[in-house]
């Protein structure tokens, strides 16, 4: 009887909307709710909106037909009458905004403003987010008094996300037409009727829509769309992810309604990281900083799919796959073959790829060289910083390696006495001073060369003998059984730690001048230690800046492998091809004994496509040659008989 019930709820919605989008479409003419393409917006001709007055109507016209003729579907069936008449006020509120956007444009501020106000009716009506489940345990959150800023942040925030996607045509109403579906899936599992049939008949309204909506688009959602669907799914997603308990589960709610979701988050993030990128001149206040986060843009994820050479319909169609698939692991978590945890480690790993893809420079951390700038603070290039790392680093590893060298840890750790903390303060400063008399201070982080790490590693290797001799004199620890274990644990987390503090700036030194590089293209032959120091020198070009893409070497053995991260393609034959391919613009020559008949072959192909060839010496020069005659002034110590990498 239910899915007789949802099935009718579902097709009469569907043909309402039919039936009644075509005049909504001469209405939008007639009173000039027409949305004009501009430079941010994707369509190209006047398109008329209003798409949301068809939904509604079909959408509230199908649950009273609904709640007449099968009363057990239960469609009114609150606590009372006022809490009935607080969801209706809240819906026509929201549509009612949406309808004057749509003709005249409101602004952002007052718009946001009437939103709050709807969004705190279905609080007073009874739709609360009171507590959260913890998706690893299943551990209850109760919120108390962030209950009700909860709520209206996550009503608001769903419907300003549908209002942000809606880019392309169809794009926001396929994924709502999903999102209820789900919601539906998700309502009969906890065996929500009432969710379930609402679900059903907001999908029904939209899939009939979708008729006009779809690429080429008769007729956008616009506000009066977008901000409704995006409310009342709002709406449902708390009804139904709290139904089966007696709290909100909130990777339910998020997968159900994902896409939106994941656009709008990123999009913030993005745009508030973009603040802190290298070069960014922002001299704006914080305020405005922080309203620009919510403006819209042309960088969506629908844009940047786009820009990557899709089309409309086939973007349209791959956020539409994207959603169902997170649409079946919101029903497979809830029916519990599957676990949260999971799906929460492959989704984040998912947008981590994703957001590369699609081009976000801004969140790439690693890559885009904010992270880079925390090295040009004052307090990191004090000593006293990185012996404050270093602090940190010897108790971590003291503590992980003694947690998992002796059985009975959770009686020093969680209950330890004077002992306990005079042995670890002990090996503490112990450890320190074999940082400090190996010299560790000494080096700056920005010059640290193979040799530095080879001095690293041996005032690590001492400091954990010296003590694993200090913890056979300490019976307290119960150490000395282990003491082989308890050595090979601690010098493998300290050298780590203590290394990896160092090597991290070099890292992100490399990632971020590989990634930011702009120019030519550069293919460097010779794949030995001249091709690195001309690799290391193009990577830090401050001017007519190059990227180098590769290298070449006549050596057969080396084709196909990497040097530094970057490719060995093979040897002077590949060039011709790789040319054809449009892999690189100009060569730089490393090798200084090459024969003369490979240096006439790269001649005559690089002649012939107009390819520049570049020739990198290495040269040492005697002070007096270069100043050549006594007058001259002012000889720079550079000049000095130093060894320069040049690139003619």
């Amino acid at each position: 009887m239910m899915f007789k019930i949802n099935l009718i709820g579902f097709l009469l919605a569907m043909g309402l909307s039919l039936i009644s989008t075509p005049f909504i479409i001469k209405l939008a003419f007639r009173i000039g709710a027409i949305d004009k393409p501009d430079n941010r917006k994707i369509h190209k001709t006047p398109t008329p909106r209003l798409g949301g007055v068809g939904i509604f109507l079909s959408f509230i016209i199908t649950l009273i037909v609904v709640e007449y003729f099968f009363p057990q579907a239960n469609i009114s069936g609150l606590n009372n009458n006022l809490n009935l008449l607080l969801i209706s006020l809240s819906l026509i509120i929201v549509l009612l905004l949406g309808i004057f956007d749509d003709v005249r444009t409101l602004k952002p501020g007052p718009k946001f403003f009437i939103q709050l106000i709807a969004a705190a009716l279905i609080y007073a009506s009874g739709f609360q987010i009171s507590s959260i489940t913890n998706p690893f345990t299943g551990q209850l959150f109760y919120l108390g008094i962030f209950s009700f800023p909860l709520t209206v942040l996550w009503i608001t925030g769903i419907t300003n996300a549908f209002n942000l996607i809606d880019g392309l045509d169809g794009l926001a109403t396929g994924i709502a037409v999903i999102a209820g579906l789900t919601i539906f899936a998700i309502s009969l599992l906890n065996n929500d009727i009432t969710s379930a049939v609402i679900g059903m008949t907001l999908a029904g309204s939209l899939f009939g829509f979708l008729r006009f909506n779809f690429n080429p688009a008769k007729i956008f959602l616009g506000d009066s769309g977008s901000l409704f669907v995006g409310f009342s799914l709002a709406i449902l997603s708390i009804q139904s992810s709290t139904k089966g308990s007696t709290a909100f589960s909130l990777i339910i709610a998020l997968l159900a309604l994902g896409i939106p979701i994941i656009d709008t988050l990123m999009s913030m993030l993005r745009r508030m990281l973009a603040w802190f990128l290298p070069g960014q001149q922002l001299k704006s206040s914080m305020t405005k900083k922080l309203y620009s986060m919510f403006l819209p843009d042309k960088r969506h994820i629908h844009h940047q799919l786009l820009a990557s050479g899709f089309s409309q319909r086939t973007t349209v169609i791959m956020l539409y796959l994207a959603s169902s698939a997170l649409g079946v692991c919101a029903v497979l978590v809830t029916a519990g073959s599957l676990n949260a945890s999971l799906i929460i480690i492959g989704v984040g790993f998912f947008l981590v790829v994703a957001a590369r893809k699609l081009g976000y420079k801004e969140i790439a951390l690693f890559r885009n060289g904010i992270l880079l700038k925390l090295y040009s603070l004052t307090i990191l290039k004090h000593s006293a910083f990185q012996f404050c790392l270093d602090a940190l680093s010897i108790i971590t590893a003291l503590m992980l390696s003694y947690i998992l060298t002796i059985s009975t840890y959770q009686t020093v750790f969680f209950n330890p006495g004077p002992p306990e903390f005079i042995a670890a303060g002990v090996i503490i400063l112990i450890q320190l001073s074999a940082f400090v008399f190996g010299g560790l201070y000494k080096r700056k982080i920005v010059l640290l060369g193979l040799g530095d790490f080879l001095q690293i590693f041996r005032a690590v290797l001492i400091a954990v003998l010296i003590t694993v001799l200090i913890m056979s004199f300490a019976p307290f620890l119960s150490a000395a059984s282990h003491a082989n274990i308890f050595m090979m644990l601690d010098f493998y987390f300290l050298i780590s730690m203590v290394a990896g503090s160092r090597i991290l700036f070099h890292a992100l030194n490399y990632l971020f001048n590989r990634e930011s590089a702009e120019g030519k293209r550069i293919l460097i032959y010779g794949a030995d230690w001249k091709g690195m120091i001309a690799l290391q020198t193009l990577l830090q070009l401050e001017q007519n800046k190059k990227i180098p893409v590769g290298f070449l070497d006549d050596d057969p053995e080396l084709e196909g492998k990497f040097m530094n991260g970057y490719p060995i393609y093979g040897g002077h034959w590949k060039i011709e091809g790789l040319l054809k391919k449009g892999k690189f613009d100009e060569i730089v020559m490393t090798k200084e004994k090459t024969e003369f008949e490979i240096l006439n072959r790269i001649k005559k192909i690089t002649d012939r496509y107009n390819v520049p060839v570049h020739v990198s010496k290495i040269n040492f020069e005697n002070m007096d040659s270069i100043s050549g005659n006594r007058k001259q002034k002012n000889i720079s110590l550079k000049d000095s008989g130093k060894l320069t990498p040049k690139i003619v």
